[in-house]
């Protein structure tokens, strides 16, 4: 009997830490170089953590390449489908307490830089609030540009994601991906 009144506790214990919101604070900049920061903070700001860019050391020997790797050996049917639906399912359980950005962008030819706000535009109309203060900038000079910040604040409950979450990780195609990323992981310690 105890043994279950124990097991319920901490599950209304895990419940309430969920039902506790998590801030976000971002900040990106591009001028000469770009940096990025995000900050977490949970239980009031009690629980924080920093996500800074890390510095990287320049290496003009080593090229990148880029790979596909494992995806190309995860043809599983759906498995875009899901990640579609989780993205939509999760998109709006974000609530927006500030962004400012202010953002100068063109190319170089000023018929695309035409383009880029016949498409921005538009969008801005919708998100002008007075938590969403968004100022774009075009560049018509013949050079390409992008250059600004953004910064701003998000909240969000932990518990909202449970259901999407879920629902997502006990759909057939991830739970077979997953399947066959655990082989192949196998087979490659062996």
């Amino acid at each position: 009997m105890w043994v279950l009144i124990a097991l319920a506790g901490l599950v209304a214990l895990i419940i309430i830490f969920l039902c506790i919101p998590v801030d976000i604070l971002f900040r990106f900049e591009r001028y000469e170089t770009s940096r990025f920061n995000m900050y977490f903070g949970w239980l009031f700001g009690l629980v924080k953590k920093e996500l800074k860019q890390p510095e990287k050391k320049v290496d003009k020997k080593k090229k990148r390449h880029f790979s596909f790797g494992l995806s190309k050996q995860l043809p599983v049917k759906g498995l875009v489908k899901q990640v579609k639906r989780l993205i939509i399912d999760i998109s709006g359980l974000f609530s927006i307490r500030k962004i400012d950005v202010d953002m100068t962008a063109g190319f170089d030819d000023p018929a695309d830089t035409g383009y880029l706000c016949a498409a921005v535009y538009p969008v801005l109309a919708f998100y002008s609030s007075e938590n969403c203060n968004i100022n774009f900038n075009a560049s018509f000079e013949g050079k390409s540009v992008l250059q600004g910040y953004a910064d701003g604040t998000l909240r969000f409950l932990p518990v909202r994601f449970v259901a999407p979450l879920m629902r997502f990780l006990f759909s057939g195609a991830v739970f077979k991906t997953i399947r066959i990323m655990m082989a192949q992981r196998w087979k490659k310690k062996e």
